[in-house]
């Protein structure tokens, strides 16, 4: 045994030069028989297969598919992969206004700003993209097809989509830096909505103020239709501004055991709330959602949630490659997880993506007017 592993230990250091860092900041896997029959399956296969591949390749394959085969959100990025991904969250860089959302069928949905250069060019909520220019984002996560599409300003790039007749459209968008509210007020309706598309840092003082100039004991809409989510701390406090201090929002399972979030104020707002949800609502939009609704404070209207009840945690590798790593499950101030199961409404709306404002603005109607 004592050569074998001395053996492997060799191995590491000739056969696959990537893992060298790696073993000498843990010395503990040179002991370990698993790591090391991963080890040399790895290197057996270099040496048998008909389609060699460099050890680093092969590495990086194998902790993609791991990750990936452990839940739709857990991925790996290389360190070139990484470089594009964090280039194009600089501010230097320009969008085309419009987010993207990964579905459970592996789809990746388009989900334009109204007046970006997405929407002005016909891309609708839900549209299907296929390709952003000639690479095929099938396969591909949201996080890496989001750096293709972003650029520099000026620039255009071409995206291929599908609307919901399967009529496919390639169209060439401009990038350009936009400024999208993620935040804004509506009050044509029979009472104010306010459309949250996502939760950001700027969030709750936007919401704070926004509540602040409505008239008081007015019932309010909250649109969270096609929020895929955002910052979960966002989440968090945001629904704290609607509930008293000490009332749960939102608990975190996690390796080290259960970690509570609860409000630490009072509330700024006391009227009466429903909130308009989608199968697009998600993630911290659905947190949000269950804070509000499992303490009484509001109602929701529409079509259950899509159901993304985990997070993320980025782990940095030696080479400048990152990992995202699920580490948490979330639970409802009831104790329900709902990861893929979703928020089912108080008040179901048959509704699909791209439901007209008037069948939610109709069914709000028929809430208000019940005692």
């Amino acid at each position: 045994m004592l050569l074998r592993r001395l053996f492997f230990v060799m191995l590491l250091f000739c056969a696959l030069p990537a893992a060298r860092h790696a073993v000498a900041q843990s010395p503990a896997w040179t002991g370990n028989d698993d790591m090391l029959l991963f080890y040399e399956a790895l290197t057996k296969i270099q040496e048998q297969s008909i389609h060699p591949e460099p050890p680093k390749d092969m590495v990086q394959k194998a902790i993609r598919g791991y990750l990936r085969q452990l839940d739709e959100y857990s991925d790996y990025l290389s360190a070139e992969e990484y470089a594009v991904y964090n280039a194009s969250r600089d501010s230097s860089y320009a969008g085309v206004g419009m987010d993207i959302f990964g579905d459970h069928y592996g789809r990746i949905l388009c989900l334009p700003y109204p007046g970006g250069p997405a929407y002005e060019a016909g891309i609708r909520y839900g549209d299907v993209l296929t390709f952003v220019g000639r690479e095929a984002v099938r396969s591909n996560t949201v996080r890496l097809v989001g750096s293709w599409i972003r650029g520099l300003p000026g620039e255009t790039v071409t995206v291929t989509v599908t609307n919901s007749k399967g009529a496919v459209r390639t169209l060439s968008l401009v990038r350009q830096r936009l400024e999208a509210d993620t935040l804004e007020l509506d009050s044509h309706g029979p009472c104010p909505r306010i459309r949250i598309y996502s939760f950001g840092p700027e969030t709750v003082r936007k919401l704070s103020r926004l509540l602040a100039s409505l008239p008081a004991g007015q019932p309010r809409v909250i649109d969270l239709r096609g929020n895929t989510g955002g910052d979960f701390f966002a989440a968090v406090d945001a629904a704290a501004l609607f509930l008293r201090a000490g009332q749960p929002v939102v608990d975190m399972r996690t390796q080290d055991g259960i970690r509570q979030y609860v409000a630490q104020g009072q509330p700024v707002d006391a009227s009466p709330l429903i909130l308009w949800q989608d199968g697009l609502t998600a993630s911290a939009a659905e947190v949000f959602v269950a804070a509000l609704v499992d303490n009484g404070r509001a109602m929701s209207l529409g079509a259950t949630t899509f159901g993304k009840g985990v997070s993320q945690t980025l782990v940095a590798l030696s080479d400048g490659s990152v990992m995202f790593v699920t580490n948490g499950a979330l639970r409802t101030p009831k104790g329900d997880y709902y990861h893929r199961n979703g928020l089912a409404p108080t008040h179901v709306l048959e509704v699909v993506p791209g439901t007209p404002d008037a069948v939610f603005w109709n069914a709000t109607r028929t809430m208000l007017a019940k005692p």
